[in-house]
């Protein structure tokens, strides 16, 4: 027969009330009563009613992620960062890939009667005032994507695109460079974009020839993988500008370009740097290596789930910034002409 939580607290010589609080990982129980209990819930192969818990305390501890691009690794190792969390916390998290229609995964959310939900995608995949719908069901939320929310009723993680670009381009700028481009692979006018927006104030700061010529926006529906790097840096090869270095919108579009640029025989980084922006595992291995601004994208998935279990336990609404790290490699090098 299947095991009850009276026989798990019966074995372990405790009350049902502290097989609840051990398992709810309350924090109010002993060290030493956790082991035993865990032992007996071993034991037994005891595995609650997830049902009738959600009865019970009004939660169904399950949340989700809904993801821009699953097929980008860096939303992949965000997706794994953020469920390694919630296990430990004894949620099952639901991935929503981002090919689907985001509104209609919304909806469903609510249906499933979710406890929180972590939405890392571009706002222009989705109604924002579908975010609002479920936080008035219920259901909290963290964004990130640099959405337009009330941070009062919805919290949020963000990576600082706007401090990273400087980065990057003082960087480039301390090399030589004064002809850089930017392959964004988004609209060049979008508020939402840090990256570009970042980008063409640097350009005037700094004073660079190119201004806005050697700014490579994309087009709606906009996608950003290494399609879309290729068939930037072939526009960008187009124009007939000069440029010596190109930062592309994230590592994807520069594994791409550098592809385009090698076809038309010029050389990395003797030729043309290329820099990406996020920090994935592919970068480390291309050849040249991907110098990059890189993101811990496993850390800022646990710390989005983080946020989110704050606000589930403690209704505590938070706004957090995460910084990216110049990673330099093999693809960028002092400019030469």
């Amino acid at each position: 027969m299947k095991a009850t939580r009276s026989d798990v607290a019966k074995l372990a010589g405790v009350s049902t009330a502290t097989v609840s609080n051990v398992l709810n990982q309350s924090g109010k129980v002993k060290e030493e009563t956790v082991h035993r209990v865990m032992e007996a819930v071993k034991a037994l192969d005891y595995r609650p009613d997830m049902i009738a818990r959600s009865m019970s305390t009004n939660r169904t501890m399950q949340v989700g992620i809904v993801l821009e691009d699953i097929s980008n690794p860096f939303f992949g190792e965000i997706a794994r960062g953020f469920e390694s969390a919630a296990n430990e916390k004894n949620y099952f998290v639901n991935i929503c890939t981002g090919f689907n229609k985001l509104d209609d995964y919304f909806d469903n959310f609510i249906t499933r009667r979710l406890d929180g939900v972590f939405v890392t995608a571009l706002p222009y995949k989705f109604k924002v005032n579908k975010l609002y719908d479920l936080v008035d069901r219920g259901i909290k939320i963290v964004t990130s994507g640099n959405v337009e929310v009330d941070y009062r009723r919805i919290a949020s993680i963000e990576n600082d695109y706007i401090a990273a670009m400087k980065e990057a381009m003082e960087y480039l700028y301390g090399m030589g460079h004064r002809d850089i481009a930017y392959l964004s692979g988004l609209g060049r006018n979008l508020p939402y974009d840090l990256r570009c927006i970042s980008y063409k104030n640097m350009v005037n700061k700094l004073e660079l020839p190119c201004r806005d010529s050697l700014l490579v926006d994309g087009k709606y529906p906009y996608a950003t993988s290494m399609t879309e790097g290729y068939d930037a840096a072939n526009r960008l090869m187009n124009l007939g500008y000069k440029f010596t270095a190109v930062i592309c919108g994230n590592d994807l579009m520069a594994l791409g370009a550098m592809k385009a640029f090698r076809e038309k025989g010029l050389r990395i980084p003797e030729d043309v740097s290329v820099m990406g922006i996020d920090g994935i595992s592919f970068g480390k291995y291309w050849e040249p290596s991907l110098t990059t601004m890189a993101v811990d994208q496993n850390r800022f998935g646990r710390k989005a789930f983080e946020l989110l279990y704050a606000d589930m336990m403690e209704d505590t609404i938070s706004y957090y910034r995460n910084t990216l790290d110049l990673t330099i490699r093999k693809s960028t090098a002092q400019c030469c002409r």
